[in-house]
Formats: structure tokens, C-alpha cells, sequence
């Protein structure tokens, strides 16, 4: 994908173009030998890999025509995917093939596309970056990335993309400024790690209009990501896309979509913990497991009655919602110290988030972001017996104290019929406007597991509660099935075409005090998906497997 294009577009070349003036199209001032030297020595020792901004780019009057032209006459297609939220138009580098009467309508993006493409700026993107010579192939499209658009992390790498460019058509009259967030934001290599991004990236750079960021494309190393838009009124809109090299990209097997298409179920591969020797948990729940169980779990779940219930719902879909999981004053402490963190870390409601935000007291990150960004807890036995415990460590009791104990395990075996002989688990955290993992090949099930996942988020309120229940602001854990005969369809979504064809098996919506109990098939991908900045919180969970 382009530098922030999330879509595999097409890529065609071009007959032979009425000529343009390229000085009429681009600021002459920076053709000239003396800005290439300085852009060049620029853009080499730049961190955390190659790049530049070049600002004052175009003919500012041709490049607002430029936005008024896409925005009345070229149509723009919604796109989501676990990866990103955008509009996009088709391909606009094949411009000749459009008849005379739509043509007609467009002459400055024409006028734009044919500079950008002539042999004259090719070789200025050569001088500049130190890439060699760039072929003739056009590619690109425009992109809109409205109020809670983004594009997560990714490296651009397919084929023989040599150079990515984006080009930015934002309002022209308002100053684009950090609130307003749709960063263009780059990653360095994590530490001590080899064609991996660290957690948080190291660069940002904001859509101002008429700017022309560029970077090289360089199979895991280039990584960036569109950080969500957080302006109400004013849409990140650009226009992007490669330069092409007719030779072989060296190193293609670290990049990115190889990364994720490969090594099918290797992040599936984890130690699990067995029970004890005297637990056997192929047995019915016992008095004395009741004695446990009452002291966390609602009455209505400790009953025959009630198993059978749940029992016939999760044969009939595999699956089953638990609501009000949790005697109601331990949930409500949990309730009570989660909203209160998200308060301290401002996060969600609309708040900017900072990347730092609750990355301390036993939480810490998980990557890589190409793959997942979420917060994972430690717990910290010394503060076991404090009376203000925090959200980690009320979270932390329940995974040890309940969910690992052969007495909860007997429990689900009431409720499913299935015999559990060991269990992992973790407990999470997804900030507003940061976090979520994506779908790829690498998390592909091989073997059947049961996944149990108690969830916290604050939707105390009608309305916040229907927020999370929409799945609108994400933070919903979604399970597809993959099309392992398709050597790319498990590959992240911004390698692949958004049409492309899916099969949606689940989604479970996040919902406070909630337990989700999922029987995950062979063959089968989840992911939780990203959490805007406009969601009421974090979504908090304790994550089991059995």
C-alpha cells in the first residue's frame, strides 16, 4: 500500500501523454542542483530510515483545483477492515482511459498526475532518494480519512514498490495542527530486533496541505502508520502512491506481507498450564467447589437450571454471552478502579491519546504493531492484600484466584461438556485510540480451544453501552474464518483488496462484567478491533484459552 493507501490497487502504464510543464506543476526552486544536493544529504540521514517531507511542493491555485476536482466528480468507496477505516477512490493513474466527458472534468489532476509521472520528476525522486532509476508504472489513488479514519502499522512492501509518496489535500484555509491527529507516523526497528517495528512509533508528521511526504520502501524496516483522525470538520484527504523499480527488491522475505502470510498458527503456539494431579476436571462441580465459585460468580450460574441453558445455547452456536458474570460488588470495584484509570490516563471521550498512557504499575507493552499494540499486566504479589487495589491487580485475582483453579474449570465443563486439561491465560488492556491486534496467518487456530474472556468497559450509561454494542468504535473481538487455499487470504487486510471475499463467523461485542465463551474451530482467526479515541474507555479483559 501506499504510504497511507490501504488497499492493493492497480498499477497500470500509461500511453504516451500530451507533454506538461512540469515547472508549471511543481515549485522550480526545488529542481534546482543545489536543493536536490541538500534534499539528498536530507533524506539519507534521516530516522528512523529514509524519508522527507517536502513542503511548498506544487502550484498551490492548481492543487486546490486538484481537491475541488476529486471531490465533485470522482466517487469515493467506504473501506474497513481490522486494519483500517477509510474512503478511497479507484485507480486515478489511468486517467487516459477515461472518455471525453469525464475527462474533460478533470484537467488539473491530469495536469498533477502527468508531472508526478514525467521522466523529469522521476529523475528529481531519483537524485533525491538514491534509489536508481524508477520505471514508467503509474500508481495511485486518493484517500479520505474522515473523523475516527486510520491506518494501522505496515511496511508498504509488495512487488517492486521502490519509493512511497503522499501527497496532502487538506483544507488549505485551516491549520492542521497535533489535535487534530492523522500523523503520518513512522517506526523504528524494535531494540535488539531485526525487521521488527518497536511498540510506538519514534516520528510523526502532520497532513499539511500541500506537503509531499516520501519515504523508501524497504521490507521490514519502512514502517508507518495513519494515526486516527481525531478533527470533527476537517477530513485528512491526499492523494498517494509509488514509484516503481523494474529490478528485484532485495530482502523481500522480511517484509511485512511475507512475515504475515507464513508460519500459519505460529503466535498460536503457547504453554499452557496443567492442572494438578489431584484436580481432576472431568468431573461434576463438587460442594467444595461451590464454596470457591460463590465467593466470585453470580448465584444464577452456579445452578443446574441454569447450565442446561447455557449448555443447549452453546451447542446450538458454539458460543455464549454471560452477563453480569461477577457478583455485583466485586464487579462494581472493578467498574469503579477501571473508569477511574481511564480518567487519571485520559483516555477515551474524545481525548488525544498519549502512547504512554497506563504503560506502568505491572502493565507493559505488547507488539509487534504490525501484528498487536495492548497493554498486558504483571501482577505484583506484593500489593495482593491492599484494600485500593488497582484495575490490574483486581483483574489479576480473578485470572489466579478463579479462572486457573480446576473448580472453574469443572464449571465450564457443566456449561459446555467439555473436559479442560490446562489453560494460559493474560490480562488486557486496549486504550481509546491506540491499541487492538489484527487478523493474519500467524494466528490461524490448529488445534480446537475454548476461549473464555470476562470483559470490562464502562457503558453504565443507555448510551454509552449502545456505543460499545455497535462496534462503531471498535474494541469488539471478531473471529473469521481463514481461506487457507488462497496463499494471501490470511494476509492483513491493507495487502488485500476491501472487497475481497471473507467469511465473517463472529463477532462479540464488548460489554461490561461479561463472560464470552467461544469455542474456536481449526482454521479459524480473531482479533480484537481497534479502539477509536471516541469510545467511552479502554476495553479491560482477562483473555483465557482452554
Amino acid at each position: 500500500m501506499s504510504g497511507d493507501s490501504p488497499a492493493l490497487k492497480r498499477a497500470k502504464t500509461e500511453p504516451t501523454a500530451p507533454a506538461v510543464c512540469v515547472t508549471d506543476v511543481i515549485n522550480h526552486k526545488l529542481l534546482t542542483p543545489e536543493s536536490r544536493a541538500g534534499l539528498h544529504a536530507t533524506y539519507q540521514a534521516a530516522k528512523p530510515y529514509r524519508h522527507t517531507v517536502l513542503k511548498d511542493v506544487f502550484n498551490i491555485d492548481l492543487l486546490k483545483k486538484v481537491k475541488d476536482e476529486i471531490i465533485s466528480n470522482i466517487q469515493a468507496t467506504y473501506k474497513e477492515t481490522d486494519l483500517f477505516k477509510v474512503f478511497q477512490t479507484g485507480d486515478i493513474g489511468n486517467l487516459d482511459s477515461l472518455d471525453s466527458s469525464n475527462a474533460v472534468k478533470l484537467p488539473s489532476l491530469y495536469k498533477l498526475k502527468s508531472a508526478l509521472y514525467s521522466s523529469e520528476f522521476r529523475d528529481f525522486i531519483t537524485d533525491i532518494t538514491g534509489c536508481g532509476n524508477l520505471s514508467s508504472r503509474i500508481d495511485c489513488s486518493c484517500n479520505v480519512y474522515a473523523n475516527g479514519g486510520h491506518l494501522l502499522c505496515h511496511d508498504d512492501v509488495i512487488g517492486k514498490r521502490r519509493v512511497s509518496w503522499i501527497i496532502y489535500l487538506t483544507d488549505p484555509d485551516t491549520l492542521w495542527e497535533e489535535k487534530d491527529g492523522g500523523a503520518l507516523e513512522l517506526y523504528p526497528p524494535a531494540e535488539g530486533q531485526q525487521y521488527v517495528p518497536d511498540v510506538v512509533p519514534s516520528l510523526s508528521h502532520l497532513p499539511i496541505f500541500n506537503t509531499m511526504a516520501m519515504f523508501t520502501v524497504l521490507p521490514g524496516y519502512s514502517f508507518h502508520s495513519v494515526q486516527e483522525v481525531f478533527s470533527e470538520d476537517c477530513p485528512r484527504m491526499s492523494i498517494s502512491g509509488w514509484y516503481h523499480t523494474d529490478t528485484e527488491i532485495e530482502g523481500m522475505e522480511h517484509a511485512t506481507l511475507n512475515q504475515l502470510q507464513f508460519k500459519s498458527g505460529e503466535d498460536t503456539t503457547k504453554t499452557y498450564t496443567s492442572y494438578a494431579s489431584e484436580e481432576d476436571t472431568n468431573t461434576s462441580v463438587t460442594e467444595k467447589d461451590r464454596e470457591l465459585l460463590s465467593r466470585w460468580v453470580n448465584d444464577a450460574y452456579l445452578g443446574q437450571a441454569g447450565w442446561g441453558k447455557i449448555l443447549e445455547k452453546f451447542k446450538e452456536d458454539g458460543s455464549v454471552q454471560l452477563k453480569n458474570f461477577l457478583k455485583k460488588d466485586i464487579a462494581a470495584k472493578i467498574a469503579e478502579r477501571t473508569k477511574a484509570e481511564d480518567e487519571s490516563d485520559a483516555v477515551g471521550r474524545g481525548r488525544v491519546p498519549n502512547y504512554q498512557a497506563g504503560v506502568s504499575n505491572g502493565w507493559k507493552y505488547v507488539g509487534p504493531p504490525h501484528k498487536q499494540r495492548y497493554l498486558r499486566y504483571s501482577r505484583e504479589e506484593e500489593g495482593r492484600e491492599k484494600d485500593d487495589k488497582t484495575a490490574g491487580e483486581l483483574l489479576a485475582e480473578i485470572r489466579h484466584d478463579l479462572f486457573e483453579t480446576g473448580a472453574f474449570a469443572r464449571l465450564l465443563r457443566e456449561m459446555t461438556t467439555i473436559t479442560y486439561l490446562g489453560h494460559q491465560g493474560e490480562v488486557r488492556r486496549f486504550r481509546a485510540g491506540l491499541d487492538y491486534t489484527v487478523a493474519h496467518y500467524g494466528i490461524i487456530t490448529k488445534d480446537p480451544r475454548l476461549d473464555v474472556v470476562l470483559t470490562f468497559v464502562d457503558d453504565a450509561t443507555k448510551d454509552d453501552a449502545t456505543t460499545w454494542d455497535s462496534g462503531e468504535m471498535g474494541g469488539f473481538e471478531a473471529y473469521l474464518l481463514a481461506e487457507t487455499d488462497d496463499e494471501s487470504a490470511a494476509a492483513a487486510e491493507v495487502y488485500r483488496p476491501a472487497d475481497a471475499d471473507e467469511s465473517g463467523v463472529l463477532n462479540v461485542s464488548a460489554c461490561s462484567n461479561t463472560l464470552n465463551i467461544v469455542l474456536r474451530d481449526e482454521g479459524l482467526m480473531r482479533f480484537v478491533k481497534y479502539v477509536s479515541y471516541g469510545a467511552p474507555g479502554s476495553r479491560w479483559d482477562v483473555a483465557m484459552e482452554f
